[in-house]
């Protein structure tokens, strides 16, 4: 039988995952309303940028260091659809949208990186 006193636990308890559940909805909906861009590069070197947004589809074949793979685009997420390497890792990734996310080909040497176009990182001290 439960006290009183384990009854408010209990709310208080629920109230309180309610409440971080509640924030990180928020989190994730400011993140994915902001602008937003992929940058790809391959073995350190940046490739192809480009935006990421609604209404923009389309698909590309990107060389890397001894393969090939296929990054497509669609509805504001970007994933790698195709690849000739041997785990199939960066297929399987599936689809990214939220910075910082990122899908990584290793045995190529991609990288497919969603990234903010307003960074609200903070990059300097001021005394």
């Amino acid at each position: 039988m439960l006290t009183k006193a384990d009854k408010w636990l209990i709310v208080v308890l629920v109230i309180l995952a309610l409440s971080g559940i509640g924030l990180n909805i928020y989190y994730i909906s400011g993140e994915s309303n902001q602008a937003r861009s992929v940058v790809i590069t391959v073995d350190g070197q940046m490739i192809k940028t480009f935006p990421l947004r609604q209404g923009y589809t389309g698909e590309f074949r990107i060389d890397g260091y001894n393969g090939f793979n296929v990054v497509e685009y669609k509805d504001g997420r970007v994933r790698i659809k195709e690849a000739d390497c041997p785990d199939q890792i960066c297929v399987q990734s599936g689809w990214i949208s939220i910075p910082p996310q990122q899908i990584v080909c290793l045995p190529y040497r991609v990288v497919v990186k969603v990234v903010a176009d307003n960074s609200t990182d903070v990059d300097d001290i001021v005394r």
